[in-house]
């Protein structure tokens, strides 16, 4: 990582300094708040009150949920990093090895589990008759297994012969502009699905067999809108850091101070999505929001039966 705090001027360094400052506070603010709520999410899940939550769709979103945990843990050693360069003391490597390691695995991961998100909307809108056949809880399980090791594997290349410049514009290029494009052609084929589906129901008389297909219709448009919002806010999260890339290999304006300055809002915007992503699922996702709710709602019960069972000892024991 570059360091901010160079110059040959006294005036400079300080303006320095405070954006240093400024981007110390802000990693520490966005580990704490992806940290946190993507926690919440995992009780969520893991409780399960309605339970609602052990389908496939859900184990994947519960992987991108890690990824976006670990994304957390990467904002906060970038925290530390610029810490030790604010107070100008010497750069601990292994802690820039490690946030540069988790980074990647955890977009990479990230990337290929919305792949898997667009494929089980596809059957499941597509082929619904199909879908429990091709889109089952052990795929799933195995999928996620696949993710995890296939990005690992990705990740350490750049630890063996291949040099880090090469492997990040290899892996902007296959990790952010292909899918992009081919996520963008999935989305579309889906919406025009539904659409086309709607208009099929509308000629169909009233029926018990209509209504529940229009209500599941209704059902996998709000999931499909939902997980279409979660990409458009990852790819421009990521966006920032691709443009990133592009001006450190083909312009010359890399060793200019607008040029470092622009590195590090960059990578603050990596951690946009995953700050995001749980609120969004909340939002956006009925049985998310039923069961984060229902979730809340025990834990004020539990709450609300301890202080009154420790009222009611307390008075007993004082007659």
């Amino acid at each position: 990582m570059m360091n901010l705090t160079t110059s040959s001027n006294g005036s400079k360094e300080s303006v320095q300094g405070v954006l240093l400052l400024g981007f110390i506070i802000i990693d520490f603010v966005f580990a704490a708040i992806i940290m946190m709520a993507n926690s919440f999410l995992f009780i969520t899940i893991y409780r399960d009150p309605c339970r609602c939550l052990r389908t496939p769709n859900v184990f994947l979103i519960a992987n991108l949920s890690v990824a976006d945990f670990f994304m957390g843990f990467v904002s906060f050693l970038r925290g530390i990093e610029l810490t030790y360069s604010y107070h100008g003391w010497v750069e601990l490597l292994i802690v820039n090895i490690t946030q540069y390691f988790i980074g990647a695995v955890s977009i990479l991961a990230a990337v290929s589990t919305l792949l898997a998100m667009s494929y089980d909307r596809y059957v499941a809108v597509i082929k619904p008759f199909e879908y429990p056949l091709k889109v089952t809880n052990t795929k799933a399980k195995i999928f996620i297994f696949a993710i995890w090791t296939s990005a690992l594997v990705f990740s350490v290349l750049p630890v063996s012969d291949v040099r880090r410049e090469k492997f990040l514009l290899v892996y902007c290029y296959s990790h952010f502009v292909i899918p992009s494009f081919l996520l963008t052609t999935i989305y579309v084929k889906i919406y025009k699905a539904i659409s086309l589906q709607r208009e099929e129901l509308k000629n169909v008389r009233a029926s018990l067999t209509a209504a529940g297909r229009r209500q599941q219709l209704e059902r996998e448009n709000r999931m499909v809108m939902a997980f279409i919002a979660i990409l458009l806010i990852f790819y421009l999260s990521f966006l920032p850091y691709f443009i990133n890339i592009q001006i450190l290999y083909f312009c010359s304006c890399r060793t200019s101070y607008a040029y470092r300055v622009y590195h590090y809002v960059a990578n603050e915007f990596l951690s946009v999505s995953s700050i995001v992503d749980p609120f969004m699922y909340a939002w956006r996702i009925p049985k998310f929001n039923r069961s984060l709710r229902m979730c809340f709602r025990r834990r004020n019960v539990i709450s609300v039966l301890h202080t009154t069972s420790t009222l009611n000892q307390g008075k007993a024991s004082t007659h």
